[in-house]
């Protein structure tokens, strides 16, 4: 015994059903999303005696059978489930390899990230070299194997062999006719089994699929008989891959995934907890626990998964886990509470919780977050934006308005107001100088009348508040405007007693000052 192949087929379908037990006699589907138009992937056998098949809409699943129920498993929820069975795993094979972009011959494509999530996952391969000590036969092995699988609530297939895609290609056919475990005796007795398997069973590209059913190809061992040379040259590299594989021509060894210790925290409660804030609370004393192990590694949180037990009777419990993402990489206990308060507010448990799971995905933590005082923003762009949503509740959509930069020939046609929807945080440039601003009036405000040939003799421009002009530079000439009506403008920069730099202008047609703006 080389390698095992374990499959958990339809396995988005065996965790809805792990996380509802009720749900296991009546029509089910997983789709991508929960809305009318989400895409159904995955459909259980009494749904598809229904006619609903993966591919379809809700809507349209939903109207051939009325009694169908729909659930949504993300791709973290599978992330999660498949690092719990192959850390199950590991207790059987110290290497042990998680399907990933290996899993079939050929991938379907064009396809999303979480649809290739969903095919892939459920697929395990397990290096059985050097356990011939501790299991006298493969059959021995492979109850190992169903055992451990089974302890985390779900069902499989396991073919135990020689070829890493002999058995996968094997354990893909068992799992759809529902068989036992599998142990070949021999490589020849393995390459037979393979051979016989259909291809439709492999999850092809369906355009391949169909050229090769349209030649009477349906089955590996067909395939195989096909000149390997013309494979290439009529249906590309990924079909002629496959052909490799199956001849035993192609290298493909095992790539087991490193064992990474995962940080958790388990609370056993003496009784069932119904209160929502007392649950709360609970679960913030294991999360405070959880992140000081991650800051202690150099680790943020990236996504916190949730795991609570509950008791419907004595004899009747149910798991249920939740996926809780914060924006960002963080170790930050009170954005991540708020959240977990937030998610069982609004889907309380169903039951009294008895039990609490905490563990993490992680990520290498920053400099900023792992600091005792980390730098945080003294406003909160949050609050500011509720803010501005009651002022325009109360004085309209145009009371909150910004500047936006415009194509104009004078100042006051070079910007314009815009409607503000929401805030964004301010990034200054550290270190750097600071500019200079220009703020300028929408229409320029008249001053009283002055010669033109003002200077520095204690003209007041504004009132005594800032002072008479102790130094006025310029003129900066302005002209242009033929094509509608000639502007002339002479503009100065006038700093102020009390310091101010104001802009402000002679206009030679009107022969008048004005004050344009000013200059912090």
């Amino acid at each position: 015994m080389n390698v095992a192949c374990v499959d958990l087929p339809a396995l988005p379908l065996q965790l809805v059903w792990r996380r509802f037990p009720s749900l296991r006699s009546q029509p089910v589907v997983v789709v991508a999303e929960d809305r009318p138009q989400g895409e159904v992937l995955w459909a259980c056998e009494r749904a598809r005696a229904w006619r609903v098949l993966p591919g379809q809409r809700y809507a349209h699943a939903l109207s051939l059978c009325k009694e169908l129920r729909a659930q949504v498993v993300s791709s973290q929820e599978l992330a999660a489930v498949v690092a719990e069975l192959a850390q199950a795993l590991a207790a059987v094979a110290p290497r042990v390899e998680p399907a990933g972009e290996h899993a079939s011959a050929t991938a379907k494509a064009p396809q999303r990230a979480d649809q290739l999530v969903h095919e892939h996952a459920g697929t395990f391969w397990l290096d059985g070299t050097g356990l011939g000590r501790l299991y006298d036969s493969g059959e021995t092995w492979a109850r190992a194997i169903l055992a451990a699988v089974r302890g985390c609530g779900f069902v499989a297939s396991v073919v135990v062999g020689y070829s890493r895609f002999a058995t996968y290609a094997v354990a893909r056919a068992t799992s759809a006719a529902g068989l036992g475990p599998v142990v070949f005796a021999s490589e020849e007795q393995e390459r037979t089994a393979a051979r016989g398997v259909l291809l439709e069973r492999l999850d092809l590209a369906p355009r391949l699929r169909d050229a090769l059913a349209r030649l009477g190809v349906f089955t590996l061992g067909q395939l195989v008989q096909l000149p390997s040379s013309g494979i290439r040259e009529r249906f590309g590299a990924e079909a002629y891959r496959l052909v490799q594989l199956a001849a035993g021509e192609r290298w493909d060894p095992l790539v087991p995934s490193a064992k990474v210790e995962v940080e958790e925290q388990r609370i056993l409660l003496d009784d069932e907890e119904r209160d929502l804030e007392a649950l709360v609370f609970i679960i913030k004393g294991a999360l405070d626990r959880l992140l000081v192990k991650l800051s202690g590694r150099r680790r943020a949180l990236t996504t916190l998964h949730l795991e609570l037990r509950l008791r419907h009777s004595i004899h009747q419990l149910e798991t249920r886990v939740d996926c809780i993402t914060p924006a960002e990489p963080t170790l930050d206990s009170r954005s991540l509470l708020r959240l977990v308060h937030l998610r069982l507010e609004g889907s309380p448990p169903a039951a009294g919780v008895v039990e609490v799971r905490l563990w993490a995905s992680e990520c290498p933590a920053t400099a900023e977050q792992l600091s005792l005082f980390a730098q945080r923003p003294a406003r909160e762009l949050r609050a500011a934006n509720e803010a501005l949503s009651r002022l325009r509740a109360e004085l309209g959509e145009d009371a909150v308005v910004t500047p936006r930069l415009r194509e104009g020939h004078l100042p006051e046609a070079r910007f314009g107001w815009q409607r503000l929807s929401s805030l964004v945080e301010a990034r200054p440039a550290l270190g750097a100088a600071q500019p200079l601003v220009r703020r300028i009036f929408s229409r320029p405000q008249p001053l009283p009348p002055q010669v033109g040939s003002v200077r520095d003799d204690g003209w007041m421009v504004s009132g005594p508040e800032h002072g008479c002009v102790v130094r006025l530079a310029g003129p900066f000439v302005l002209s242009g405007g033929w094509w509608a009506g000639e502007v002339q403008r002479e503009y100065h920069f006038a700093d102020t007693r009390r310091g101010d730099c104001l802009w402000v202008y002679y206009d030679l047609a009107r022969r008048r000052w004005y004050w344009q703006g000013a200059v912090e």
